[in-house]
């Protein structure tokens, strides 16, 4: 069997697929380092196990999510002879088994004997005669990662049939008498209407009672993926993003800033005295304050903003302009630092229940701001320098926001491109 033609998928880092395949063992794996191109992948083919490397950041959400994505599929773990111990006590209980690295022969052949690949296909939808074509249909399922792509699949592929303009409206739009083209059941449902009111003949109207019979199963795999996408991606406990997710996304956006000349400022911020709040209220009020603050925060950001819980009660926060400024002097770092001020004096008038009212006021954060490409042109970067602005608001006393390189002069026009 060779890797392409596998029906195993092995979600591990480099070196434990490295020393799989130094001891001849991992011929019979497709291997994933990252859980969204994995999960992406697993949805893709029918597999018929998955073998997770024990620790991954939310271990545990992604055996469930790999459970959701394709129930007829085997899970394991794969774990070090030390981390036995913990997945033996807290390991989820939906995994099937799970083997101490590296594995032996007889385990390996536990896994590659899990039976016949699942048959796992979407429906055929009843047809009258104008059937999708096969590309049609691939381009359908390759667009249903998301809703929205879906939608946007739909439609492009409709306005062909027609040769015609189309749009999507609400259920009960006025408008839409005697122009519905396709039902999308979503939330709220939607409506393909033609722009122009005509009789749709054949082949085209047969094509779309056609592809009427298919949109349920696209949906309903379109929100399964959104749902596990959105579930690879964040913070279990605040729904901010994930660690792993903020440093994938930071690169991506680093790479376009450089290419566009757009400026992106890192926020890193911490609670402070954070663990005074877990001993005097206990870890209940601490979640509260961590969830409450990511949300907070989300509120006081931009839409295109992103907010990342990073570990224990620290949060990173990127801000970049969506669109180009609107005034040539615009400062991004000082904008930047506008909108983490705001969120400062939001965190002072908010009221934390487990804490009572008479502690409003009493939480405070400290942070540091470092700005692309001048402090950095990498995440890493980036976030080494904010966090000294972090350490020198600690120093001047906390509850403060320290932006690095203040005084160097930066100049009025676009970043200079990263080299």
């Amino acid at each position: 069997m060779t890797q392409a033609d596998s029906d195993i998928l092995l979600l591990a880092d480099d070196a434990v697929a490295a020393e799989l395949a130094a001891l001849g063992r991992s011929n019979g794996f497709v291997h994933h380092r990252e859980p969204y191109d994995a999960m992406a992948e697993f949805a893709r083919r029918p597999y018929r196990a998955v073998v997770l490397a024990h620790p991954l950041p939310d271990f545990a959400a992604l055996v469930r999510a790999f459970g959701r994505l394709r129930t007829s599929a085997k899970r394991f773990a794969l774990c070090s002879p030390a981390g036995e111990a913990e997945l033996r006590i807290s390991g989820p209980g939906e995994l099937d088994g799970y083997f101490v690295h590296p594995p032996a022969p007889e385990e390996m052949e536990a896994i590659f004997g899990t039976g016949p690949a699942p048959a796992e296909h979407m429906p055929a939808p009843e047809t009258t005669g104008g059937e999708l074509s096969t590309t049609e249909v691939a381009e359908l399922v390759e667009s249903a990662g998301t809703i929205d792509s879906l939608a946007e699949g739909i439609a492009r592929l409709v306005g062909e049939w027609i040769a015609g303009s189309v749009r999507w409206a609400g259920v009960g739009d006025d408008e839409a008498a005697g122009r519905e083209l396709i039902l999308l059941d979503d939330d709220p449902p939607r409506v393909l209407l033609a722009d122009e009111a005509e009789t749709i003949g054949s082949p085209a109207g047969e094509k779309l009672i056609s592809l009427q019979a298919l949109v349920g199963s696209l949906a309903a795999n379109a929100r399964r993926t959104d749902a596990l996408h959105r579930l690879a991606i964040t913070d279990h406990l605040t729904g901010a993003y994930n660690r792993r997710y903020f440093y994938h996304f930071t690169d991506q956006l680093l790479a376009r800033a450089g290419k566009h000349r757009f400026r992106v400022t890192l926020l890193l911020y911490d609670i402070d005295d954070f663990k005074r709040y877990n001993d005097t209220y206990g870890h209940a009020a601490g979640d509260e304050i961590l969830r409450e603050t990511a949300e907070l925060m989300g509120r006081t950001t931009r839409d295109h903003d992103m907010v990342a819980r990073i570990g224990g009660d620290e949060f990173a926060v990127l801000f970049w302009d969506a669109e180009p400024p609107r005034q040539a002097d615009s400062q991004h770092p000082a904008d930047a630092y506008v909108l983490a001020q705001r969120f400062v004096r939001a965190l002072a008038k908010h009221e934390f229940p487990s804490l009572g009212p008479e502690a409003t006021g009493m939480l405070t954060i400290s942070g540091g701001l470092a700005t692309f490409p001048w402090d950095g042109k990498t995440c890493r970067e980036l976030l080494r320098q904010a966090d000294k602005g972090l350490q020198a608001a600690k120093a001047s006393g906390k509850s403060a926001i320290h932006l690095v390189g203040q005084d160097e002069g930066r100049g009025e026009g676009g970043p200079e491109a990263p080299a």
